[in-house]
């Protein structure tokens, strides 16, 4: 009997859920599974403030639907759900009808403007990849503006930028915009003191969900290093064009306050989508969906995921609306409309969240990783924020295998100043490989000679006491390093005969790797490192280093995929970025 399964929104749970559904039902014939949202392409809503703050073009957020679900058989369609009748099964649009047998909702969340007076009306907020390149573009304006302003109390109110909210949404927001007001300031020749950002917290302190020595590490570095203002236990009780009124309970001062600005960013509230409120399931206080332990909501084959479903956690705690937290929903939806479909027990879902972690602009983070739950790892600064960019390299080879992860260092790393974006800058230039053939080749065969003469020599088939003698088992001269004289003395010195074997192996397996072309990327790389060995051994010995030089800087060469020009590379390459992408089987 044929099911049909239709997952509404391509969010973090949406394509979860489908990948996962075609993992299980990918040669079931019986089963469709159709994927339904208003955009061709998936957002990375958790980095929407890099667009806002001008770090990010807007493209390097986007993921092409048709690109991630190619090759399976999800059924695509753009269009947009206006209502959904649970008594037919069936969604509608305005000039479609879908009909389905499980449905799974992933259509997201929305601001919370909690009834503040003028709040909707006169705010930016940050849900949407519209939202963040209209911030992006109101604040460039501001900063035009300020910078023929010459009425100084006009002056500060263009350049009064109000972030509502200390979560996670709002402190990164704040910190990507205070790192891009740096550059304003000296495009608009503005002095930085006039440029003020302000975070307005209602609570006692920012990021509640991370631990007390995070949180001040947090403030230190927004006030200190990029002059953010900090306004905790003040709430925002009327917004007007422009002009905040917030209700300040802090030392210094107590009652109401006026803050003349053009700019509010509302990061402060969050609900499930408005659209979810309409289908008569039962929802909480917040409109989230009501779901059972296995994601059900209130009719049975229609599940909730992502930021739609209320499901309670630890302590009796709702289930923070994280990435992490998405993604489990979307397997476990995955997983109990499977169990339905072939009798299989249905499973509860057990949330198992490994850490949480914030960028406060492009190079600085807190984290608080969870690899196990009784052991939390700590992590502040450069640290913190790679760990957040391999996070997010990871989820991307979730979605789409090796293809997305150069795109995603591109976008976030190009236009870095300092080394690292030198070098992505360089590695992304385009560039023929056709000539490096001939040098590729000529390398290859300059190892496989070698490893050939040695050989013959009786370096891989000699006795175990046999140690060849002559230049060629020297480990070091009088110019090397004392620290790698240490290391050959350590280990390779005793096994020195081990070592000459595992040479033969190596300068000939590098030799045919370049010669024809076949993972030329590793080859190199080995390549590399016997050259530079002999170049460091050889250091002020008469036998000279020119040769290895020469090898290395040859094979530093190679590393721009020389292996996709006349080389087994051109095929096989494509081959494993493909291989990559294939869903992995049930067992």
């Amino acid at each position: 009997m044929n099911k049909n399964i239709v997952i509404l929104g391509a969010g973090y749970a949406g394509i979860e859920a489908a990948k996962d559904l075609n993992k299980r039902f990918r040669k079931n014939p019986d089963v469709q599974i159709t994927l339904i949202d208003q955009n061709p392409h998936h957002t990375l809503l958790t980095e929407l403030h890099e667009v806002a703050g001008n770090r990010v073009s807007s493209s390097g957020l986007k993921v092409s639907l048709s690109k991630v679900f190619d090759d399976t058989k999800v059924n695509l369609v753009e269009d947009k759900i206006t209502d959904i009748d649970p008594q037919t099964k069936q969604l509608s649009s305005d000039n479609n009808e879908y009909n389905y047998d499980y449905l799974v909702l992933g259509v997201g969340s929305e601001p919370a403007y909690f009834k503040i007076p003028g709040m909707e009306e006169n705010c930016f907020t940050l849900w949407s990849l519209e939202d963040a390149k209209k911030i992006n573009s109101h604040v460039r304006r501001m900063f035009s503006l300020a910078s023929t302003e010459t009425d100084p109390e006009k002056r500060q109110e263009l350049l009064t930028f109000i972030i509502g909210g200390g979560g996670f949404t709002g402190i990164e927001m704040a910190g990507e915009l205070a790192e891009w007001v740096e550059e304003l300031c000296e495009k608009y020749e503005i002095s930085r003191e006039e440029a003020s950002i302000k975070v307005i917290e209602a609570r006692d302190e920012i990021l509640t969900v991370l631990s007390k020595k995070r949180v001040a590490k947090a403030e230190q570095y927004l006030s200190e290093t990029l002059g953010v203002e900090l306004l905790t236990r003040s709430t925002i009780t009327n917004v007007e064009k422009n002009k905040i009124i917030i209700n300040d309970d802090n030392v210094s001062f107590k009652g109401k306050k006026e803050i003349k600005s053009n700019t509010l960013i509302w990061t402060g509230g969050v609900k499930a989508n408005s659209f979810v409120k309409k289908l008569g399931l039962e929802i909480n206080h917040r409109d989230r969906l009501v779901v059972n332990e296995y994601l059900q909501t209130s009719i049975q084959n229609i599940y909730a995921i992502g930021d739609n479903a209320s499901i309670l956690w630890e302590e009796g705690r709702e289930l923070p609306q994280l990435v992490e937290s998405a993604l489990q929903t979307g397997q476990s939806a995955a997983y109990n409309i499977y169990a339905d479909i072939t009798d299989a027990e249905l499973k509860k879902f057990n949330a198992n969240l490994h850490g949480v972690m914030v960028s406060i602009g492009s190079n600085y983070a807190v984290a608080e990783l969870k690899p196990i739950p009784s052991l939390t790892i700590p992590l502040v600064g450069f640290l913190a924020m790679m760990t957040k960019h391999f996070v997010n390299m990871h989820y991307l080879f979730g979605v789409n295998g090796f293809s997305l992860i150069w795109e995603y260092i591109e976008h976030q790393f190009g236009e870095v100043k300092g080394g690292i974006g030198m070098l992505v800058r360089h590695f992304s230039k385009k560039s023929g490989t056709f000539w490096l053939a001939f040098l590729r080749v000529f390398l290859g065969v300059r190892f496989l000679i070698e490893g050939i003469h040695k050989l013959q020599e009786g370096w891989l088939f000699g006795s175990d006491e046999h140690l060849i003698s002559g230049a060629s088992s020297m480990l070091w001269s009088e110019g090397t390093p004392e620290l790698y004289i240490t290391f050959a003395k350590t280990f390779i010195e005793p096994n020195q005969v081990l070592f000459q074997k595992i040479m033969v192996i190596t300068e000939i397996g590098v030799g045919l790797s370049l010669i024809f072309g076949c993972l030329t990327i590793i080859g190199a790389l080995v390549a590399m490192t016997l050259s530079a060995n002999f170049i460091i051994g050889g250091l002020g010995s008469d036998a000279g280093i020119w040769e290895p030089v020469w090898l290395f800087l040859i094979s530093v060469a190679m590393l721009s995929n020389a292996g996709k020009a006349f080389g087994i590379d051109y095929y096989l390459l494509p081959w494993i970025f493909n291989l990559s992408k294939k869903p992995a089987k049930h067992l």
